[in-house]
């Protein structure tokens, strides 16, 4: 019975297809002698993929998030005597919207499924992508016979690294979401994007949209 389970779950690797390439890679190839902004770029990396950006000749690069920027950050700036600008704001708010401005590519990582309205959140996405979103998010597995599933406020049996949510007050911090690919793409196609690659594991997915 083991081994009947062990080979049934690579072949459901298999079929889940390529994983993830390393988030560096992903940026270098799109950002060289482009625009570039991170959504969500302060919690746990501290820009450290505008800094990547920079590195892979972007044109200019952006950070926004609704923390402040840390320490380090500030510190990585004023030692790489970087250009990055940062932009402090709710990215589902207009005015942080018109402050960050359209960019060639966006990168977004970790935020989807801690947005109370991801919808909205893909909107807000769209209106600042110019060409190429990249977009990674934990994701849930697809319910058998009903694609298109979101999970709300999901908990270990969904997904083993999840948060339930508690409240309406707490912000962004949980996870409200557990997104299942299928209901992913559709939302993506929703908010205007059409997906180009994709790239999962099995709690995971970075797409790569126009």
């Amino acid at each position: 019975m083991l081994g009947r389970t062990l080979t049934a779950a690579a072949r459901v690797r298999a079929r889940l297809g390529s994983a993830s390439p390393p988030r560096e890679e992903l940026i270098a190839r799109h950002a060289a002698g482009r625009s570039f902004v991170d959504v969500g770029c302060m919690w746990t990396v501290h820009g450290a993929l505008c800094f990547a950006a920079e590195d892979a000749g972007a044109a200019s690069v952006t950070g926004v998030d609704v923390m402040g920027a840390t320490d380090r950050f500030r510190a990585e700036v004023a030692r790489r005597d970087s250009k990055v600008r940062f932009v402090q704001g709710d990215l589902h708010d207009p005015a942080t919207v018109a402050a960050v401005g359209p960019h060639d590519v966006v990168w977004c990582s970790g935020v989807l499924y801690h947005a109370p309205h991801p919808l909205l959140t893909l909107q807000r996405l769209r209106e600042l992508t110019a060409g190429t979103l990249l977009l990674a998010t934990e994701t849930v597995a697809e319910t058998p016979g009903r694609r298109g599933t979101l999970v709300i406020a999901p908990g270990p049996e969904e997904h083993p690294n999840a948060e339930p949510a508690r409240g309406p007050d707490e912000g962004y911090g949980p996870w409200y979401w557990g997104i299942s690919p299928s209901a992913l793409r559709t939302m993506l196609a929703l908010a205007g994007f059409a997906v180009d690659e994709e790239h999962r594991t099995p709690f995971h997915v970075t797409v790569v949209a126009h």
